[in-house]
């Protein structure tokens, strides 16, 4: 996959959203066991010609006839970052991916070059893998086909009190289900690239009103089903449990997206863009007049 090309150039350990890239026919796509992530800080005003390279690697992907699908977005508030996510069954897969495209010398050489041109443009690069916690997460099954946006929270937990973030998302998961809440969560513990103790808490979006719907989903029935209790419980457990929390906003980017064959035909208009069209070329200048 385009991302783990990186890792091999940069000696880091690689990203889908797509979060959950493991596509299929139903309405809904399953969380997949794994997260792959490529994390980029992209220099400031560099986002337009960063577009333009990025687009290079689904265009060799596609060309090579690669199968492994993955979806790009940026975010829309904190740094100014670009996120590449692709989903696996397992890191024995993720493996075998990888050293199928290391066989692949056309696909490498294009590759090389790419990551040459889009070091220009960014700052630094981070690889994460991120394994899926059913037990954590809420109604995590959607079409992701059909979503424009996610809502990212990352969560640090102090070393050894991983059990209460765990304790608290039982709380809210379980208040959830009581109230019959219909927004989805999905729950990823990092596993490498990011510092021990941390975890992400992802909902799609089809549109930023659901942001501002979530007091009104969130109402008097998801309070009671919390209750008092369960209010000083969560208090305790953020207090005893957590290091930090941070809330990032996203825009999928289907120009730099190497999107399945189930996404286009689900939503071609969105994640079969038309192609960029090259810049024009500078006036010519005129000709010096001889005096």
């Amino acid at each position: 996959m385009k991302r783990f090309a990186r890792f091999c150039l940069s000696l880091v350990l690689v990203l889908a959203f797509g979060f959950p890239m493991y596509t299929q026919a139903q309405d809904s796509t399953p969380a997949p066991n794994i997260l792959q992530i490529f994390r980029e800080d992209v220099k400031p005003g560099h986002g337009p010609a960063h577009v333009k390279t990025e687009v290079g690697w689904p265009r060799a992907f596609a060309k090579a006839k690669s199968t492994t699908y993955y979806t790009a977005m940026v975010s829309l508030t904190g740094p100014t970052e670009a996120w590449y996510v692709t989903g696996y069954d397992s890191l024995a897969a993720w493996e075998k991916n990888t050293e199928s495209e290391r066989a692949n010398a056309v696909l490498q050489a294009e590759l090389d070059r790419l990551s040459t041109e889009d070091g220009a443009h960014i700052n630094a690069g981070r690889g994460i893998v991120a394994r899926y916690r059913a037990d954590l997460s809420h109604r995590p099954g959607v079409n992701i086909a059909t979503m424009r946006y996610i809502s990212l929270t990352i969560v640090r937990v102090r070393p050894g009190r991983s059990e209460d973030f765990e304790a608290a998302r039982a709380i809210l998961k379980a208040a959830h289900e009581k109230a019959g809440v219909k927004d989805n969560h999905s729950v990823f513990q990092v596993m490498s690239g990011m510092p021990n103790g941390t975890f992400f808490v992802i909902t799609p979006m089809k549109s930023l009103a659901e942001v501002d719907a979530t007091p009104e989903v969130h109402g008097g029935a998801y309070r009671d089903a919390i209750g008092d209790d369960g209010r000083k419980k969560l208090s305790e457990l953020a207090t005893s449990g957590t290091i930090s929390s941070e809330t990032i906003y996203f825009a999928f980017s289907p120009e730099m997206s190497y999107p399945s064959p189930t996404y286009l035909a689900a939503d071609p208009g969105f994640w079969k863009p038309k192609p960029m069209k090259a810049p024009p070329a500078p006036p010519a200048k005129p000709a010096a007049s001889g005096n």
